[in-house]
């Protein structure tokens, strides 16, 4: 195993765990856990990044960090945190199909109490096109959702934490 997945592993693996933790605290409190855990995943994400391309820095390369260096750790990081959590939402609805259920309606529900403003916004053809969509959601669309909400940000995140911890250790 490389040296950048072997900084990084443990950092998504935790990362990954605690989002877990969060979705099973927040399912068990009776919130609707789908749209929580996007949120949950935004304040986890930056924070393992950051550790795992410190300890890439400081364990496995001497103290000094290259922006591609701090970028390739970050990527292996966020993108299992984002695996992990596609993975168990993807069994937490298998398990219990009424999550679905519940996410789906929630948002069928909030495009419909908001129909005149999206489609001023957007049009009607637009408005007609996403309901029907959200209407026609399927189990893999929402675990593939969480996953590319936690890539992206994982992205922007690796790159502003990247630069800031960028060192060249002269000897």
């Amino acid at each position: 195993m490389n040296r950048y997945l072997k900084a990084a592993l443990p950092f998504g693996l935790y990362g990954g765990g605690l989002c877990f933790l969060g979705f099973l605290t927040i399912y068990f409190l009776d919130i609707e856990p789908l749209s929580m855990n996007l949120i949950f995943g935004y304040l986890v994400i930056p924070i393992f990044v950051f550790f795992g391309i410190k300890n890439f820095r400081d364990n496995y390369n001497g103290g000094n960090l290259y922006f591609g260096q701090g970028m390739t750790v970050g990527f292996f990081t966020y993108t299992i945190i984002a695996g992990l959590s596609a993975l168990y939402i993807l069994g937490s609805i298998q398990l219990d199909m009424d999550l679905f259920t519940t996410f789906k309606q929630i948002n069928l529900t909030l495009m419909s109490d908001n129909k005149e403003v999206l489609e001023e916004q957007l049009n009607v053809a637009a408005y007609e096109e996403s309901y029907a969509n959200i209407s026609e959601m399927t189990v893999f669309d929402v675990a593939i959702n969480d996953f590319l909400r936690k890539i992206f940000p994982g992205l922007f995140f690796t790159i502003i934490i990247s630069i800031i911890l960028k060192r060249n250790v002269e000897f």
